[in-house]
């Protein structure tokens, strides 16, 4: 069977911080929206977190201090802009999936690594597998970070259907010839997956009798 390789942020989850978002908060906290936004996400610990070299806590204390509030407030507004909406829609086809035999992992840019994320219900019912930049000291689009999935994964090419709402990410998995699918709205995302997993089967299908019949001759 195919593996189906999804990114969280922009994709299962479908929550962003979008203007209303900036604007809810900053009435809230007393800044401008874009000083609002430039505080909370333009900072380096970002980028430190999601290569494992600052934890969590530590990149979510840098930006409490930054808007100052609490670090259980912060991390509040970060659950809000990123992970407060999963999609129900998609979750309810990748239980289809998965039912049906695919496999199905996360690949994912994120300063929490897999454990953390795989505590989340909402992403323990969906996935065998996370894969987060958190845990591996790199992140998508670095090739090493598609061939370190297809090692886990015990898969690689066109095995793969791969999700991501980030055309360069897609670009990276394409040059190892995975299957991708930009995300752009979840039911033409589904149907779209759909089409890729099925090629996935045929082509899977086809290798196994090309095999058989090798090893009849």
């Amino acid at each position: 069977m195919p593996v189906l390789v999804l990114d969280l942020g922009g994709v299962v989850y479908r929550a962003w911080p979008d203007t209303a978002f900036h604007e809810r908060w900053a009435a809230r906290l007393g800044f401008g929206a874009d000083e609002l936004a430039a505080r909370l996400w333009q900072a380096p610990e970002w980028g430190e977190a999601e290569l494992g070299r600052i934890s969590e806590a530590e990149c979510y204390a840098a930006g409490a201090a930054r808007v100052g509030v609490a670090a259980a407030a912060f991390r509040e507004i970060v659950a809000e802009a990123f992970f407060s909406r999963p999609d129900e829609a998609l979750a309810g086809a990748v239980a289809r999936w998965r039912t049906a035999g695919v496999r199905c992992a996360a690949l994912t840019n994120n300063t929490a690594g897999a454990a953390a994320l795989m505590a989340r219900p909402e992403l323990a019912r969906l996935f065998d597998l996370v894969i987060s930049s958190a845990d591996e000291g790199m992140a998508k689009p670095d090739a090493a970070m598609f061939r370190l999935a297809e090692a886990r994964l015990g898969a690689g090419g066109g095995e793969i259907v791969f999700v991501d709402d980030v055309p360069m990410h897609l670009e990276a998995a394409a040059a190892l010839g995975w299957r991708g699918v930009l995300f752009r709205e979840t039911a033409r995302a589904i149907a779209e997956i759909e089409r890729a997993l099925a090629a996935a089967t045929a082509q899977l299908v086809a290798a196994a009798q090309a095999q058989r019949r090798t090893r009849r001759a």
